[in-house]
């Protein structure tokens, strides 16, 4: 008569099912759970830089605004490209005032892209348009607005719409304005 040894070597099928089982059970929660944590980042990070260039796009056009001329802003939204233009009076750190600048905002719709020129002409401001702020890609900014204000107080109001649907707008008072 042969003996039965009492060790077994491997694992039947039904053992190995169950643990595959088990594992699947805890593997499609587990997994569901790190792809929305993932997802999750990434749209967070997409979502705070909007909002940097947005922020950095609205300071410049404040710190340079706020010292418009008078009667200079204009801001054109009748064309694909969004534009808006103004001369200022640069100073030095005395308070010395320098030649007049002139700047322009152009949001190109059709491309999505955000660009600044500044320039001593209106022409040179023109030729001198980049995109602004240095890294951004096309398609972040989707909206670009601006309204003057006809009466005192005087200013200007600035809109700014990223792909997320972040909005970003403020109201500038403006310096040496006057209607």
């Amino acid at each position: 008569m042969a003996r039965i040894s009492g060790c077994r070597n491997g694992f039947t099928l039904v053992e190995m099912s169950i643990v595959i089982l088990l594992i699947l059970i805890l593997a499609i929660p587990l997994s569901t759970l790190i792809i929305n944590y993932v997802q999750g980042n990434i749209f967070e990070s997409s979502y705070v830089k909007e909002q940097y260039f947005a922020n950095v796009i609205m300071q410049d056009i404040e710190q340079r605004i706020r010292r418009a001329d008078n009667g200079s802003i204009s801001f054109d939204n009748s064309t694909s490209t969004y534009e808006l233009s103004f001369t200022y009076t640069d100073a030095d750190t005395s308070g010395t005032k320098k030649s007049t600048l002139y700047c322009v905002y152009r949001f190109d719709t059709a491309n999505k892209i955000f660009q600044r020129g500044i320039g001593t002409s209106d022409t040179e401001a023109t030729a001198n348009l980049r995109v602004f702020p240095v890294g951004l890609e096309n398609g972040i900014i989707t909206d670009f607005n601006a309204s003057v204000s006809t009466s005192a107080p005087y200013t200007v109001t600035i809109s700014l719409t990223t792909k997320s649907n972040f909005t970003l707008q403020k109201t500038i008072y403006l310096l040496n304005y006057s209607r």
